[in-house]
């Protein structure tokens, strides 16, 4: 079978071709600038995330300097109250430097520890402080008898260190103390912010006949340097 090609026939085969290649040249276009526009965006994203980025850090540090002062922008001082060492001990004392003696241990039925006066001398980085107790301080298992020591020690001046409180005790020169008393001994207790606490303790052997007594030294000296100290 002959194809036979006619004028028209070819007129026509080249507005068909005409046709396609206008097409493909719209496509390219199109797909150029699809191209063009896909990468407009991503550049309006990329540069628009980078915007917001600086904004939110620039209204971030905004914030933080509105928190603080309006030059540094550090944070305000807060008001702290302020502590001081010793503070809460300090409220607690009163200066208040009581003793109570008890006997511990009797070294017979009738034997009892009998001081006629007493004599606080505490002394400290800025002087010297006294006070003097007169009466009797008879101390007896029993029949009970207990004695009794108080001063004030206040007008210390808080700044100062006591480097030593001794309670001079001075023995009744008849009664004070058998001659045979080797072994009798006096518990002695303290207030220490309003609590009783045990001190120390006194002992016939160590702390009176040890201490160099007789009846032409009557004076017996404890030591109460730790007391003292926590009732300043």
């Amino acid at each position: 079978m002959k194809l036979i090609v006619t004028r028209a026939h070819r007129l026509t085969l080249l507005i068909v071709l005409a046709i396609a290649a206008a097409g493909c040249d719209k496509v390219g276009d199109v797909a150029s600038g699809a191209g063009s526009a896909t990468k407009t965006l991503a550049n309006k994203i990329s540069g628009g995330g980078s915007s917001e980025q600086q904004t939110n850090n620039q209204s971030a540090s905004g914030i933080i300097g509105q928190s603080g002062s309006d030059s540094d922008g550090e944070f305000p001082d807060e008001e702290v109250a302020e502590d001081v060492p010793g503070a809460a001990v300090a409220e607690s004392r009163t200066g208040d430097f009581n003793l109570v003696f008890e006997m511990s241990h009797q070294s017979c039925s009738s034997c009892g520890i009998w001081f006629d006066s007493a004599e606080l001398v505490i002394a400290h980085s800025q002087g010297r402080f006294t006070a003097r107790q007169s009466g009797s301080l008879l101390i007896k298992e029993a029949p009970y008898f207990q004695g009794r020591f108080s001063a004030n020690i206040s007008s210390i001046p808080p700044s100062s260190t006591i480097q030593s409180a001794i309670l001079y005790m001075l023995l009744n020169a008849d009664e004070g103390i058998s001659n045979d008393d080797f072994t009798s001994s006096i518990s002695v207790y303290g207030d220490i912010g309003g609590s009783r606490r045990y001190i120390r303790e006194i002992t016939a052997q160590d702390d009176i006949k040890g201490s160099g007594y007789s009846k032409a030294n009557p004076n017996v000296p404890i030591d109460f340097t730790a007391y003292a100290r926590q009732v300043e």
